[in-house]
């Protein structure tokens, strides 16, 4: 068994403030003997408590993370320490900054205009070119009689030919319309 210190003492041993201590002892967390401290069970229940990114406050080097377990059950990473928990929290930050000027950016061409709905843009698409395919569609039952009538190939062609190009002349309108 280790040595009893006072509240005061292993604070200053560890680089940590007394009230930070005496709070831990008040919330129960921080087992006491006549008021004093076991430092070997102080270190396991501060280290549980403390974030391992942080280091302690005082001028006291961090203790190394031998191993941080991965998610899933795989093989745990090797010789990642404290040190290196700063930059790859910074690197995680960039990447989300990132990715939140990315969307303001496209929230900002949404409302220029630039970008639509999917199913609004489908939905106009969809009624601009229905009346087209029916139209097409119905070009045999408008003409049957006409090129039944007819026995010149050139003729059956010109008739076939400028219905063709009357309908799609009547589809020639814009698919989207811009809002404004």
């Amino acid at each position: 068994m280790a040595k009893l210190m006072s509240q005061k003492a292993y604070a200053q041993s560890i680089g940590v403030s007394k009230q930070y201590i005496n709070k831990l002892v008040r919330s129960g967390a921080l087992p006491t003997q006549n008021s004093r401290i076991d430092p070997d069970v102080a270190d396991g229940v501060i280290q549980a408590q403390r974030e391992p990114a942080r280091p302690l406050r005082r001028n006291t080097t961090p203790p190394e993370v031998s191993a941080v377990s991965s998610p899933l059950g795989q093989s745990p990473r090797q010789g990642i320490s404290t040190a290196e928990l700063p930059t790859l929290l910074l690197k995680t930050r960039i990447k989300s900054e990132t990715e939140k000027a990315k969307l303001l950016e496209i929230k900002a061409k949404v409302e220029a205009g630039k970008y639509i709905d999917r199913d609004e843009a489908e939905a106009q698409i969809f009624k601009h070119f229905r009346p087209l395919r029916d139209n097409l569609l119905t070009i045999p039952d408008r003409l049957d009689a006409e090129l039944a009538a007819t026995n010149d190939r050139h003729i059956v062609h010109k008739i076939l030919y400028n219905e063709i190009v009357r309908v799609l002349d009547d589809a020639n309108k814009p698919a989207l319309k811009p809002k404004r």
